[in-house]
């Protein structure tokens, strides 16, 4: 068994030798506070000094340590080192499994084994160190009601000199690329496997690692989500966007560009999904009783496009609407569709129905066509206008089929 990789953090940074009062202050903070806001007592009852520091040959107070960091520091470097910094922290449940009045011990006991057992990987002579713990605790709940029994945060900060012994020389620089930090968190997960084993016994690591494991889906599941809620949200804002520029360039009377007319029509596509066939029927003003199961068929029979490709909008004009029910209508050169008897139907053509140019004997066939068309929804005013054929040669018979 392996220890998920999220089961200790070991976080490595380094520090110029030009920021020193930087990494003073830094020093300082380790030894007084265990947070930001929780000072800790330097004496105790009797006025005794209390040991902050564990000394690895670094110094056991802030102005030894900071004292060696630059004795240690590198050179010959275009910016000098004047120090590394390291964090060790398993995660909570794991420490909270250990016994309270050995967790200080078992911290300090990892802390040791992952410092020697990382410059052994490295083949490198160990370089001085000093560490503090810390008790403090987690600052925020976690998301979306996951339950944390434990909210205590037991870690340690590492100060570790930046040269090693040297081999030929008195110190010589060692650095810390990619692989070198693919070690140190490597050795932290199995030393603390091994401690933590010996504590607890393998089946309840075991548990405590599956724990984790489940922990970690729930949270990549809420970014996830989260990640998409804001996906959703940008796109919203620029459909919004796409809409309001639409109808500027409407209200001006100008053409929009490509761009903006690609991606309005591929916004309403995606929306589109959403929508049902008959709710946009109903939307258009089309009556449709319960028991019309098959009207929607029928429809597609008489040439509408029901496949979920196209959405109706209202406040749209007829050649908007029949676009989007699936008419190949090109963008430039329609006719204008007036109601008068010489456009209605070379408009209707230029729409996509087929209407031949056969000779149409009788008046009221070509009435009883637009109410057929009128029924279906589109708003033809029949009342009142006078339908005559111009000439002989131009009277028609209107086939739906």
């Amino acid at each position: 068994m392996s220890l998920s990789e999220r089961a200790i953090i070991s976080n490595l940074k380094f520090i110029y030798k030009q920021e020193g009062d930087h990494l003073r202050g830094k020093l300082k903070y380790f030894q007084h506070r265990d947070d930001r806001d929780t000072h800790i007592r330097q004496r105790d009852e009797k006025g005794e000094v209390i040991r902050r520091w564990m000394d690895r040959g670094m110094g056991d107070s802030y102005n030894l340590i900071a004292q060696n960091c630059e004795k240690f520091s590198t050179t010959g470097l275009n910016k000098d080192v004047g120090a590394r910094t390291l964090v060790l922290s398993p995660q909570v449940e794991f420490m909270a499994a250990i016994p309270a009045e050995m967790r200080m011990a078992v911290m300090s006991e990892l802390t040791d084994a992952t410092i020697e057992r990382w410059f052994e990987e490295m083949r490198l002579p160990q370089a001085e160190y000093a560490f503090v713990l810390h008790r403090g605790e987690v600052k925020s709940d976690r998301p979306d009601g996951i339950t944390q029994n434990t909210k205590e945060f037991i870690h340690s900060h590492v100060v570790l000199a930046a040269t090693i012994p040297g081999f030929t020389e008195d110190r010589d620089n060692y650095k810390v690329y990619k692989e070198q930090l693919e070690d140190l968190h490597r050795v932290s997960t199995e030393e603390m496997e091994r401690i933590w084993t010996r504590e607890l016994g393998a089946e309840r690591v075991q548990d405590l690692n599956q724990g984790l494991e489940e922990l970690t889906g729930q949270l990549k599941q809420i970014d996830i989500n989260k990640s998409q809620i804001i996906l959703a949200e940008q796109e919203r804002s620029q459909y919004d966007i796409d809409e309001a520029m639409l109808e500027i360039y409407d209200a001006m009377g100008l053409r929009p560009p490509e761009e903006l007319l690609d991606s309005v029509y591929r916004s309403r596509l995606k929306q589109s999904t959403e929508h049902d066939s008959i709710q946009e029927l109903l939307y258009l003003g089309f009556e449709i009783d319960d028991d019309e199961p098959n009207l929607v068929r029928e429809m597609e029979v008489l040439g509408f496009d029901f496949s979920g490709e196209a959405t109706i909008s209202v406040n749209q004009d007829v050649v908007d609407v029949a676009r989007e029910l699936g008419f190949d209508i090109p963008a430039d050169d329609i006719a204008d569709l007036t109601e008068d008897e010489f456009d209605i139907l070379r408009a209707f053509r230029d729409l996509g129905f087929v209407i031949p140019y056969d000779d149409l004997t009788h008046l009221d066939e070509l009435d009883n066509i637009l109410k057929e068309m009128q029924d279906l929804g589109f708003d033809i005013p029949i009342d009142g206008v006078e339908i005559e054929p111009q000439l002989q040669s131009e009277m028609i018979d209107l086939d739906m089929g």
